[in-house]
């Protein structure tokens, strides 16, 4: 079924293991949704390039198109993670299921309303707070669907360092306003 070498799997016989065990149409509605929810959210309040360059942190910011490639596929990870964890077909993580549905909602929510709060109001305190909020929910969401599934589990490792530079960048706007 898998290839061996040296007694381990490998990481292409690990994958298509975890693939076997999920839907993959989840994945795709589910980070498709996201992914279009987070370029709806930008169209309507504009691009952040303007906003960040005149705050003051021209140097921690990549270029535009970069940052908007960054934030668009930071959604379709997350949304991928989710629908991963939703589709798993293996037995016995129920709790995990709705535990993770529950907090991922949260976090999809909250992490929809960051852009305008930041952008769109530039509440920089409220969005400051909503930042370490985000990056406690996704912390939450990463263990409950590393639980489900380790591929879902890593996925959203990945989007945990896009928040923490998102963090740092919001710290960095917050004392420099």
């Amino acid at each position: 079924m898998y290839k061996k070498k040296y007694g381990r799997m490998t990481v292409s016989a690990w994958l298509n293991m975890e693939m076997e065990h999920t839907n993959p149409l989840w994945m795709v509605l589910m980070g498709g949704g996201l992914m279009i929810g987070g370029i709806l959210v930008r169209f309507f309040v504009g691009a952040p390039h303007v906003t960040l360059m005149s705050l003051g942190v021209a140097e921690m910011v990549p270029p535009a198109w970069l940052m908007s490639l960054l934030w668009t596929v930071s959604f379709l990870v997350v949304g991928c993670a989710a629908g991963f964890a939703f589709g798993y077909r293996a037995r016995g993580c129920e709790v995990d299921k709705y535990k993770g549905g529950m907090l991922f909602v949260l976090l999809a929510v909250l992490e929809l309303c960051w852009y305008p709060t930041f952008f769109g109001a530039g509440l920089l305190f409220l969005s400051v707070l909503e930042s370490i909020l985000i990056l406690i929910l996704c912390t939450g969401v990463t263990l409950c669907f590393y639980r489900i599934s380790k591929f879902a589990g890593m996925l959203l490792l990945l989007h945990e360092l896009w928040l923490i530079y998102m963090l740092i960048l919001n710290f960095a706007v917050f004392f420099n306003a």
